[in-house]
């Protein structure tokens, strides 16, 4: 019935009150000094828990014990030992006197421990060595597929693999250690080819190409996993291999396994390394290496003088850092050297640098972190940038204080009092040994316990040099959208001056559950704002790790309408704040290749890019915008010649400001810049032109489109009108209805005028006649269309194109391993209407696209059953007859939409909808006004439900636009604007009412 009947909560240290006699910190130490070990060797902090509370209904006791500490083991597969302390005149009491037992005492005191073991929770496969006698026993478990991991080798014969086990080749069993029955087997083989093929290509680099440390040792240093099978109901104790298939093979110092990209992550690999395939390469399968060395206990402890040698010996020889970086490092951690140390449960003071090394078992440092304590003020300075408040419980001992936790960068410091209740450190330095990153966790969370810290930052800029590896296991914090105050600018980290940060950050509770991590290569062709919304949706998921993300994009990831200067070449969607932008370009998650598609391979599932890039996929998402593409008639006449240009790249935008600024026409005033088009980027270029040192004198606008209600460029033909006013006043001309007719060249080549054709029927006496104009510039921004590279492999690779790329309801195309969204695809007709996706929010679209491939490979809480097809033969889909009557629904898209455009003379248009405004529109009330001085304009839409469904604004005073883009979607009567604008209305019944300063009121803020 859902009822709760137990709890239970674990630390890494002793934390209730009756246990303050065991320091936390050095919780190791004190158990040393009053407990017999003898019955628990190797126990060390990385491969402990301690129980704090278990809380059981009386009649659920037992089943609540052992379901608790089930999940315990499987959920922490580090854990060795729990522990749990209780004072001794107490005792232990049941379900718990079933399975601890209590460390012998080596002096009194008044605490008692008592232990259990992994093998108690979970008892520990038996693995022995393979014998021929068992090939009875594992053939039908082999055939019957479930638990098979790898695919068998060529020629694979379990007879004979059993029979011919040598110094080469191993095979090991496991049997349940009660019944004895045949659970797991593992093949193993050692050879020099096998070493070659693995080192030839995959990037062991930063494993010294596997070669062996003693430099005297000759013949293979690794061994290969070539079969693995495991029991699903065992999985949990697949660990219980890795020891014994060591000990087959003496004296090796890597074990790797290669398995498909697309695999699901295997309890068995949860102590491997990932390492990629070498760049151009296409096969199908990644390696997971283990080294021998990190199998052994790890052990974390301050730095010492002693260990500035070794760390700089790691250093020589890592490729991760710059030189610099390097240095900064030792440094750091040679002055935290020479203060004084932290004793007992002492608090580090404010500020204060630590610095922490990672020992393997022989006591030498493999690894090192710098970390500096943060005050509360700074802890609290985060939560007001960072949504940390979503994924941190910062009020631990109670309930909320939602005074003191109201995040407010401006509140008085006593106010902030929770964010003390969470000490926190900031990473500044981090490396660890190739080999040794499968204990980055080990580390932080000593780190943590031996500060006495909840939390541990890591700050990038764009400048910075990020640690992968540590990224890896981090968690990224997305920033906050706060109110924007009128005539500030946007909030940034600490002063005016200081750069824009990315936040990541773990705490104690969750690095206690490990992340899924994703090794499928999803390759994104284009970096429309569609498909960087879903490279964005999955960056943010804070419990993914999605380690192949590669976006190919001929101008890489543009800049962000912010970092563009004072030039807007394009219609700004709105979709982020600089400082969510920037984490396309921090901490490289995501390989950007600078190209064009020009080919795919879809057996082999490979791309090639126009500048030589090969790359291999096992999701290719096609999500390239639709770019202004001259057509082919009038490309074939005068695109080799100068002066024409399309706005179709940066490229294309360099090649415009070249001509600029080196052609001496301009010096002419009969010469022009003809800007073709009925697009609000039109406007977008005419603003960049006079930005770069053009006069508005010199621009002529050619409209192909005729002034209409249904054809207003800005949904608003009175938003029309007030625009060519304004573009009429700087002296610019335009022609609305006309289309191109013919250019001319001078013998050089040269543009040197364009000839537009009136087709405006409202006038007959106008109409076909020709208008002659002086221009070296013809700049097209008319239609749009897909990449002819792009188009071209999509019909040579037979993807289905009707315009666009035509999808299933899932976003699939003909092949189920090839997506397409945004701009380049449509829905099949077979579903029914639907709108282009530029109508919708391309963050929604990016959002729920990249939610449902998530599903397809393999994040549970995103699979959504694909009833309609059945993965045949080479995993091309097929759709039965009689699930073609009903196919599922199409995505319905709900968020508001957003538009800004730049226009000339320090003007700009914005507008933000409903996503069903189209529907409503004629059904709805309009407010408008404007400011005293006429030059600010506002409207507001009311639509039948009484919602605000439509926010326009034109003016020159900078706006808070993302707080009026909050309130489209609200009801009127929140906000009351309707009843105040009818009162302000004066004795000619004429409102006063100043729109924009009513929505910028407290009330409307709040």
């Amino acid at each position: 019935g859902g009822e709760a009947v137990g709890f239970a909560s674990f630390d890494d240290s002793p934390v209730l009150q009756q246990c303050g006699e065991i320091p936390a910190r050095a919780w190791e130490q004190w158990v040393d000094d009053t407990c017999d070990l003898g019955k628990v060797p190797g126990l060390l902090p990385y491969n402990t828990i301690w129980l704090s509370i278990l809380i059981a209904k009386a009649t659920h006791a037992d089943a609540v014990q052992d379901h608790v500490l089930n999940t315990l083991a499987t959920t922490l597969p580090d854990m060795v030992y729990l522990l749990f302390a209780v004072p001794s005149s107490t005792g232990l009491f049941p379900p718990l006197l079933s399975i601890f037992r209590r460390l012998p005492e080596k002096v009194s005191t008044t605490l008692s421990v008592f232990y259990c073991t992994r093998s108690d929770i979970l008892h520990d496969l038996h693995i022995r060595k393979g014998l021929v006698e068992d090939f009875d026993d594992l053939m039908p478990l082999l055939q019957a597929g479930d638990g098979v991991l790898t695919s068998p080798p060529e020629e694979f014969f379990l007879d004979e693999t059993l029979e011919e086990q040598d110094d080469t080749r191993s095979v090991l069993v496991a049997e349940d250690p009660d019944t004895r029955q045949i659970v797991g087997l593992m093949c193993m083989a050692k050879s020099n080819d096998n070493q070659s093929y693995i080192t030839k290509h995959y990037n062991t680099d930063a494993y010294n190409k596997l070669r062996s440390t003693d430099k005297e040792k000759s013949g293979p240093n690794c061994f290969q996993i070539t079969f693995f099978y495991l029991n699903p109901e065992y999985e949990s104790r697949a660990a219980s291999f890795i020891k014994p298939a060591f000990a087959q093979f003496a004296g090796v110092e890597y074990c790797v396994i290669t398995l498909p990209h697309t695999t699901t992550e295997h309890p068995l690999l949860h102590d491997f390394s990932y390492v990629p395939l070498k760049q151009g390469l296409t096969l199908p399968n990644g390696t997971w290496l283990l080294a021998r060395q990190s199998v052994q206990p790890v052990t974390v402890g301050f730095t010492k003088e002693a260990d500035i040698e070794e760390i700089e010996q790691l250093l020589d020889v890592q490729t991760d850092y710059s030189q610099e970086i390097c240095i900064r490092l030792v440094e750091t951690a040679r002055n935290t050297t020479e203060a004084e140390p932290l004793e007992g449960d002492a608090t580090p003071q404010q500020s204060q640098i630590l610095s922490y090394a990672l020992y393997d078992d022989t006591g030498t440092a493999v690894g090192v972190l710098n970390t500096r304590v943060l005050s509360a003020t700074e802890v609290h300075h985060l939560r007001s940038n960072f949504e940390l408040d979503q994924l941190v419980n910062f009020v631990p001992d109670g309930k909320p204080d939602y005074k003191a936790v109201d995040i407010d960068p401006n509140a008085p410091d006593n106010s902030h009092l929770s964010s003390e209740k969470m000490p926190a450190l900031l990473v500044t330095h981090f490396y660890v040994k190739p080999t040794f990153r499968n204990r980055i966790r080990v580390f932080l969370r000593e780190v943590l316990r031996q500060s006495c810290a909840q939390l541990m930052f890591y700050c990038l800029t764009p400048l910075d040099e990020a640690s992968q590896p540590l990224l890896a296991e981090l968690i990224l914090a997305m920033p906050r959208r706060m109110i924007e105050e009128p005539n500030e600018d946007e909030v940034r980290m600490g002063d005016d001056s200081e750069e824009l940060i990315c936040l990541h950050f773990m705490s104690k509770k969750q690095l206690s559950d490990e992340k899924t991590k994703i090794y499928s290569r999803l390759v994104v062709i284009g970096a429309s704002t569609t498909g960087l919304a879903a490279i964005y949706a999955w960056l943010k998921i804070p419990y993914l790790y999605i380690a192949n993300i590669v976006l190919v994009s001929r101008d890489g990831v543009p800049p962000h309408p912010n970092m563009q200067d004072s030039e807007h070449w394009s219609v700004d969607t709105l979709t982020w704040l600089e400082r969510e932008y920037i984490l396309f370009k921090i901490g490289g998650k995501v390989r950007i290749i600078e190209g064009t598609m020009i080919d795919f391979e879809r057996s082999d599932k490979y791309i090639v890019t126009d500048n030589g890039f090969v790359e291999p996929y096992d999701h290719l998402i096609i999500t390239a915008g639709r770019q202004y593409t001259i057509p082919k008639d009038l490309a074939a006449r005068n695109l080799a010649k100068n002066g024409m240009f399309e706005l179709s790249s940066l490229s294309q935008i360099h090649k415009i400001k070249q001509h600029i600024r080196e052609s001496e026409a301009y010096e002419d005033e009969l010469s022009n810049a003809v800007i073709y088009g009925s697009s609000r980027e039109v406007y977008c270029v005419a603003t960049s032109l006079t930005q770069i040192g053009l006069s508005p004198s010199r621009l002529v606008i050619v409209s192909p489109e005729e002034p209409s209600e249904e054809n207003s460029v800005f949904g608003d033909p009175a938003i029309d009108a007030r625009i060519d006013k304004l573009m009429e006043g700087l002296g610019a001309k335009t022609y609305k209805g006309h289309i191109l007719d013919r250019m001319e060249y001078d013998e050089d080549h040269n543009l040197n005028a364009v000839y537009i054709l009136n087709q405006d029927g409202k006038d007959e006496k106008k109409k076909n006649k020709i208008t002659e104009i002086p221009a070296t510039m013809f700049v097209y921004c008319h239609e749009k269309d897909i990449d002819a590279q792009i188009l071209s492999a999509l019909n040579k690779r037979s993807i289905v194109f009707d315009g666009r790329v035509i999808v299933k309801y899932n976003y699939r195309t003909t092949d189920p391993n090839i997506y397409a969204v945004g701009p380049i695809a449509m829905f099949s007709g077979r579903f029914g209407p639907s709108e282009e996706f530029e109508v919708f929010n391309p963050l929604e679209v990016g959002t729920r696209f990249a939610e449902t491939v998530l599903g397809f490979i393999g994040v549970e809480e995103f699979y959504e059953s694909d009833e309609e097809e059945e993965v045949q033969g080479e995993g091309m889909s097929e759709v039965t007859p009689s699930k073609q009557t009903t196919p599922k629904a199409l995505p319905q898209y709900k968020e508001k939409v957003s538009v800004k455009v730049h226009l000339p003379n320090g003007h700009y248009y914005f507008r933000c909808h409903t996503a069903n405004y189209t529907e409503v529109a004629s059904q709805c009330v309009s407010l408008t006004s404007s400011n005293t001085r006429g030059d600010s304009y506002i409207t507001l839409c009311i639509g039948p439900n009484k919602y605000l469904e439509s926010i326009t604004y034109l003016g020159s005073e900078e706006i808070e636009i993302h707080n009026l883009m909050s309130l489209v979607g609200f009801p009127e009567s929140l906000l009351n604007v309707v009843y105040s604008y009818e009162q302000s209305k004066n004795a000619q019944g004429q409102p006063t009412l100043d729109i924009l300063q009513y929505l910028r009121s407290r009330v409307c803020c709040v």
